[in-house]
């Protein structure tokens, strides 16, 4: 058994997106923001900086995404090509550029106020809005050209879900707000994004989280 501490659309999301669809055991422990829990001893103990997601497991507990992601792929040998299979550098590789610069850059532009000054944030957003976009660009090439099998809908892996979950933010934000970006300008990832938010993991995690029906490619924010 799991506990997955977490906080509602928040990064938290894609580790139950992965729980869900591998069938694991795990209970969901709300932080409350409002109440700065985040802050208190007790969670600093699970998690030193106070970040969501973490996840306490038989081995101790996990922080950080990617981390926690990856190990559940390995621990349970599925959602991820397996160690010293010929696809896992490619895997690897992908993910850790979906987390290092995609998932980094959608933070500058939720927080622009925390990589710059007030005078430069509006050229810290259109920088970080270009950067994002080059990626995505990168990454939709990539899925047209190769087709990978880690990264289709019909047996989704880690990324598929990781990947989705930035999209849905995304797709989420106000039309005219830098983080806006549509998945319908990276075809081959809104197509993934389509097919994925039908599986029953996608519509278990939208139900518990209260996210609606198009979670990732017409998303209402929380």
């Amino acid at each position: 058994m799991y506990t997955l501490y977490y906080v509602p659309d928040w990064a938290s999301l894609s580790v139950r997106f992965v729980l869900e669809e591998l069938g694991a055991p795990y209970e969901g422990k709300l932080v409350d923001n409002s109440r700065a829990e985040r802050d208190s001893p007790e969670f600093r103990a699970i998690s030193p900086l106070g970040l969501i997601p973490a996840l306490q497991t038989p081995d101790g507990a996990l922080f950080e995404t990617t981390a926690i992601l990856l190990w559940l792929a390995d621990q349970h040998q599925s959602m991820a090509p397996e160690p010293g299979s010929p696809d896992r550098a490619n895997f690897l590789k992908w993910l850790v550029f979906t987390n290092n610069t995609v998932h980094n850059l959608i933070l500058n532009l939720f927080h622009p106020e925390r990589v710059s000054s007030v005078d430069s944030n509006e050229v810290t957003l259109q920088l970080a809005r270009g950067q994002i976009q080059n990626a995505l660009s990168l990454i939709d090439r990539m899925l047209q050209q190769d087709q990978p099998a880690w990264l289709s809908a019909d047996d989704p892996s880690i990324l598929c879900y990781y990947l989705a979950l930035l999209m849905r933010w995304m797709n989420g934000f106000e039309v005219g707000h830098p983080a806006n970006i549509k998945s319908e300008d990276y075809p081959a990832l809104h197509a993934m994004l389509v097919e994925l938010e039908t599986r029953p993991a996608s519509r278990k995690c939208a139900e518990i989280e209260g996210l609606g029906e198009t979670i990732f490619t017409n998303p209402t924010l929380l």
